[in-house]
């Protein structure tokens, strides 16, 4: 099972890493269930193609928007809240951060940890679902930086490893 899921994320670049200390962490931090929650249906092929549209438009915004702008400013231009209310939903929260980390593994485009966090980020947010981004770093053998999402403190895609120290959380 270990190996579906490291070959599912495709991590590259400095994100390589993360695949191990983020099956760890699944194993160690189940969510628990509560009375209302329940495993989700699986998607129609209508559904998937939609969903794969959205992500792939999503990625093209995040990627115009990150050009030579603060961290910060495109990720409250993405998000564009408001004062909606958010809500927790993590079956639905994980199902997003699959896709997109499938999605964008098939993209020949620079799609390193940091675009697919803003992307699952915008996704999260225009389904009025908690998120945080986290960017950190480590120097440490080698210096490297790395992000991801966490809904209601889960993460949603793979984390830094524990020597990553947090930087920002969005």
């Amino acid at each position: 099972m270990a190996r579906t899921v490291v070959r599912e994320l495709h991590l590259g670049g400095p994100c390589r890493g993360a695949a191990a200390a983020y099956l760890r962490h699944r194993e160690r931090e189940k969510p628990v269930k509560t009375a209302g929650s329940q495993d989700l249906a699986p998607l129609t092929s209508t559904a998937k193609v939609s969903l794969v549209a959205e992500i792939l438009h999503d990625y093209v915004i995040v990627r115009w928007r990150m050009r030579g702008r603060d961290i910060r400013t495109v990720v409250a231009q993405l998000r564009n809240d408001g004062q909606r209310e958010k809500h927790s939903d993590y079956p639905l929260a994980r199902r997003l951060g699959r896709a997109v980390a499938r999605t964008l593994s098939f993209l020949p485009t620079d799609n390193r940890c940091l675009a697919r966090s803003l992307v699952l980020d915008k996704l999260l947010a225009r389904r009025s679902l908690r998120s945080v981004v986290v960017v950190a770093a480590r120097s440490e053998p080698d210096f490297a930086a790395h992000a991801w999402v966490e809904h209601d403190g889960v993460p949603v895609l793979p984390p830094g490893s524990p020597s990553y120290q947090r930087l920002v959380e969005l």
